[in-house]
């Protein structure tokens, strides 16, 4: 592979590793604020429990400014954008287009809370089962977690796969895409939810339980993995960051290419599923 073969194998890479992480970092992080204000609540958030649920989320935002303002492996510096991509966009900061990409978040925060709600009431209806104090408070970190881990899964995932198929070395793509690994985040926001309530990692889920949460978890899954959801949290940032494109034809112009690929994405999960196996 050549300089430029790379190169702009990596500039796929970064393309798909943005939207997703996109989406799913920036769900989780909604979701995080959401379960803190509930978890603030319970009546042993002090001390190093408090301490722990603020160190995720300031890491979280602190793996955010390492994104944003990065020396190195730049993603959201327009200036190193290649001239073709750059001329869609106005006259805009480095901030500016990393908050764009944030919206990518909210439309699957939005989609998703039926979901949510779903698995809080499974992870509720358990604790209330085993005696465990305030379930209702317990159950809201308890969904963060899983969104987290999620996150975490679909960062690997895309990793994985665009390793396998660009045939570049694990680590150098673990090296570049770190800040988007919400691992970090995610091992600490357990400290802290072992911590408020050990009880949560000591009882036995009963045969029902397990099945009525996994339930929630793969449904939770899926619907933060479907293209659909992906190339529309793309499309609702695209409409709700018009600002940042150059003219109001270059930003008409990005949601018929996103809703193209939305289409032949479609098409192709389609073929593949109608093939026999």
């Amino acid at each position: 592979m050549t300089y430029e073969e790379f190169e702009h194998s990596l500039a796929s890479v970064a393309s798909v590793v943005k939207l997703t992480c996109g989406v799913g970092n920036n769900a989780a992080h909604l979701i995080m604020l959401d379960a803190h204000d509930q978890i603030r609540k319970h009546p042993n958030y002090r001390h190093e429990v408090k301490r722990l649920y603020k160190q995720a989320i300031a890491l979280f935002r602190q793996q955010e400014r390492g994104l944003l303002h990065a020396a190195t492996n730049r993603f959201f510096h327009v200036d190193d954008m290649p001239l073709e991509i750059r001329k869609k966009y106005g006259d805009i900061t480095d901030a500016q287009y990393f908050e764009f990409w944030q919206g990518l978040g909210a439309r699957a925060y939005t989609e998703s809370r039926p979901l949510l709600t779903s698995l809080h009431n499974k992870y509720r209806l358990s604790l209330l089962n085993h005696g465990i104090e305030y379930p209702e408070l317990l159950a809201w970190p308890m969904v963060a977690q899983a969104c987290l881990e999620l996150a975490c899964k679909l960062y690997d995932t895309t990793l994985k796969q665009c390793t396998e198929q660009l045939k570049i070395p694990r680590n150098i793509m673990q090296r570049l895409f770190a800040l988007f690994n919400l691992r970090p985040v995610a091992d600490i926001w357990y400290k802290a939810l072992m911590l408020i309530e050990p009880k949560v990692a000591t009882y036995n889920l009963t045969t029902q339980e397990e099945r009525n949460i996994e339930l929630g978890l793969q449904q939770l899954g899926e619907k933060w993995s479907d293209p659909n959801l992906l190339y529309g949290a793309a499309i609702t940032a695209t409409e709700d960051f018009a600002e940042v494109f150059r003219t109001k034809g270059e930003n008409k112009k990005a949601l018929r290419e996103i809703t193209e690929i939305m289409r032949e994405t479609d098409e192709e999960l389609q073929k593949n599923n109608e093939q026999p196996h």
